[in-house]
């Protein structure tokens, strides 16, 4: 009996060790850094998608278009509504993919992380250079 109360407690620990469970999902709103606009993120295949929900400080002269897209039929669509984040892998604490930068056209690596308080930890990294925000919920 005492060896099956051990083994019970053994599964549980393991169970409930942060290298085994999933990190905490993105899922809901998020101002950005600076408090640009609003991200919202979904669930979207295996992973998380955001979108740009809402602009609440456009730049001023700021195009309301992608117009610094690479892909030339891309420039047109709305910065409102347009999705910048994919994340589909895990890694430790962290969900990873790819971020847009509607601003500058460019593509980066991401991981996010939401961290206690009901923030985010959104990384972009282009080669070896690396910016970090935190995101708050509105």
């Amino acid at each position: 009996m005492k060896r099956f109360a051990l083994a019970i407690f053994s599964i549980s620990l393991f169970a409930a060790s942060p290298a085994a469970a999933t990190p905490a999902s993105p899922a809901g709103e998020w101002i950005t850094g600076g408090g640009q606009s609003i991200v919202r993120f979904s669930p979207c295949g295996a992973g998380w998608c955001g979108q740009i929900d809402r602009v609440l400080r456009p730049e001023p002269g700021a195009p309301a278009r992608d117009v610094n897209n690479p892909e030339p039929g891309l420039r047109s669509r709305t910065i409102q509504g347009m999705r910048i984040i994919e994340l589909n892998r895990v890694a430790g604490d962290r969900w990873k993919g790819t971020i847009y930068d509607p601003r500058s056209g460019k593509t980066y690596t991401a991981q996010v992380r939401r961290l206690v308080g009901n923030q985010l930890e959104v990384q972009g990294c282009l080669a070896i250079f690396c910016r970090t925000l935190r995101w708050a919920a509105p």
